[in-house]
């Protein structure tokens, strides 16, 4: 059988592009040959039981994703450049516009930080040239350069050029040192864009010739960019499987939904999976640059939407849902970095154009208890508030970071905790077993073609794997503890000036809760002892209340900070709840 629709897509096409194309989206059953709509003028269709067992289930030499500590080959004209792309390194708002700022892509250790004099972000190599210390560790000095801390070399940040040894015996020695090509550091060519600090992770000149005429991955998009700031987290899993997950969106419907008391996906709580029937490649789509999927809804909520895919190399994945009357559903747009082996940067940022869209795999209901607690709890919160407004450094800088960070923003950690879990077991059994994915996964259903698609783009067009810089071996193993699959701190606050300067700032306030308490318990004391002798026992009582809720504040602050620092409780069995 076979049912046909055409509808009008858009390629991913060389050097970015994106060409308009017609093309024409099938279901079949028969004996088709596997397509990955890779192009030639081969058809696109929407996959089928059938089709994806027969693809998944052929022997393949492909290199597992990440999983190689092989010298990276060079690239072929039709193979992506993992060197020769705009990668985002962090939202703009997260960067420290005072201080270096330490990252990585690729395996390259990089420092970034703002030249005043310019206003422009610099980019360098994380390494002094004199003795290859880091240059992180630096400071950033009033005329705009960044001066390494082990014996204060100094370098410009358009050219890496060294402007400063203070050790120099006299003028002329400091100029021959300066002048010479070894003093320089390493520079790579930035730029912001969309909210966020965008990097090119090759040096020289050639560099930035070419990366100057190279768009980034967000403004290619054809819905343009979303409106609103970027989230951003630092997974602890790999390139891969970070970008599987993304491509599997119905996974959803099991991982995130809502389970009863006796462990059973709730009917209450979730809107109800639907199997998916529709998942393909779109004709032409895939070429070095990436590549387009399109395919159907996964539960009763989005059952009749029809979303486009789009990933542009290696970095963007864009998401246009739109319903059954053609009208907006929901837009997302997802950006992944590779760090080093093992570790993704990831970015995200969602439009909802209809009420249906944000329901997902259900919420939580506000409880009696949940509006009790609030009535009791207020005079406190207004303490609080008070407080930050205040008694903080910068008070708008410190509510950021608490909506990130505290109850109820983060809430959003328990989603993420969920998806690593999840990911990291993959990433470890993938390693452990040392296969090929096509012998390593069974991917029976058109829900799988997503997955099937992203690695078989990674399979033609990127070598099966991360390239990684040179000197950075993938052969580390990938098993991490629990603590660290649940490390918030690492994932996310010491990347967001925000975050650490909230988790500064409840630091502080534990430290002068603790400090009332003390003075208060002292007077408690002295007004108890004292006030016997005149029959007065109000003071004692006062004070002894007020060191009580010192001591409440300062414990609750550090429930607070904790938020900051990990998911996993800080009292009772380690381990969090998640469903």
């Amino acid at each position: 059988t076979r049912t046909t629709t055409r509808t009008t897509r858009r390629g991913v096409g060389a050097r970015g592009r994106y060409p308009t194309t017609r093309s024409r989206a099938t279901t079949r059953t028969g004996d088709d040959d596997d397509d990955d709509g890779g192009g030639g003028g081969r058809r696109a269709r929407w996959c089928v039981a059938r089709a994806v067992v027969r693809e998944n289930e052929a022997t393949s030499m492909t290199t597992d994703g990440d999983a190689s500590s092989s010298p990276s080959p060079s690239p072929s004209p039709s193979s992506f450049d993992w060197f020769q792309a705009w990668y985002p390194m962090r939202p703009v708002s997260f960067l420290d516009a005072e201080a270096p700022n330490e990252m990585k892509v690729l395996g390259k250790k990089l420092v970034a930080w703002l030249d005043a004099t310019t206003n422009e972000w610099r980019v360098l190599e994380d390494s002094c040239p004199h003795r290859r210390a880091p240059l992180s560790l630096g400071y950033v000095q009033k005329d705009g350069t960044l001066a390494c801390r082990y014996h204060g070399w100094a370098f410009e940040g358009a050219r890496g050029t060294c402007t400063s040894v203070p050790m120099s015996v006299d003028a002329n020695a400091e100029a021959t040192a300066c002048a010479s090509p070894r003093s320089c550091a390493k520079s790579y060519p930035c730029r912001v864009e969309d909210g966020l600090l965008w990097v090119w992770p090759t040096s020289g000149a050639d560099a930035m010739l070419k990366s100057a005429g190279a768009p980034c991955a967000t403004s290619l998009a054809a819905g343009g960019t979303l409106p609103g700031e970027w989230g951003m987290v630092e997974l602890p899993v790999g390139y891969a499987p970070a970008l599987e997950n993304q491509f599997d969106p119905s996974h959803a419907e099991w991982l995130h939904a809502k389970y009863d008391a006796d462990g059973q996906l709730s009917e209450k709580g979730n809107a109800g999976f639907v199997p998916m029937t529709k998942f393909a490649v779109a004709e032409g789509s895939m070429n070095r640059d990436g590549f387009i999927v399109e395919h159907g809804g996964y539960n009763k909520s989005n059952a009749d939407v029809i979303a486009e895919r789009v990933f542009t190399a290696p970095c963007s994945s864009r998401s246009e849902y739109v319903d059954a009357k053609g009208r907006k559903y929901l837009s997302a747009a997802i950006l992944y970095t590779p760090t080093e082996p093992g570790r993704t940067l990831m970015y995200t940022k969602f439009a909802a154009h209809q009420s249906g869209a944000v329901q997902g795999a259900g919420s939580r209901k506000v409880s009696p208890f949940d509006r009790f607690n609030a009535l009791v709890s207020a005079p406190a919160t207004s303490l609080f508030d008070f407080y930050i407004d205040t008694f903080t450094s910068d008070p708008a800088l410190v509510r950021v970071g608490l909506s990130h960070g505290a109850p109820p923003g983060s809430s959003a950690y328990n989603l993420g905790d969920q998806d690593i879990l999840a990911m990291h077991g993959v990433e470890v059994e993938m390693e452990q077993q040392h296969k090929p994915w096509k012998q390593s996964y069974y991917l029976p259903t058109p829900a799988d073609a997503g997955v099937s698609a992203f690695r078989t783009w990674m399979d033609k067009h990127a070598g099966g794997r991360v390239a990684w810089a040179e000197g950075v071996v993938d052969d580390a193993s990938k098993v991490k503890t629990e603590a660290e699959q649940l490390d918030r701190y690492s994932r996310h606050t010491k990347h967001c000036i925000a975050c650490k300067t909230a988790l500064k700032e409840l630091g502080v306030l534990e430290e002068r809760c603790m400090m009332a308490s003390k003075y208060l318990l002292a007077a408690g004391l002295f007004f108890a002892v004292t006030g016997a002798a005149f029959d007065q026992e109000a003071p004692a009582v006062v004070a002894t209340c007020l060191a009580g809720a010192s001591l409440v504040g300062a414990e609750t602050a550090r429930d607070m900070q904790h938020e900051f620092l990990s998911s996993v409780p800080r009292r009772g069995v380690p381990k969090p709840k998640l469903w």
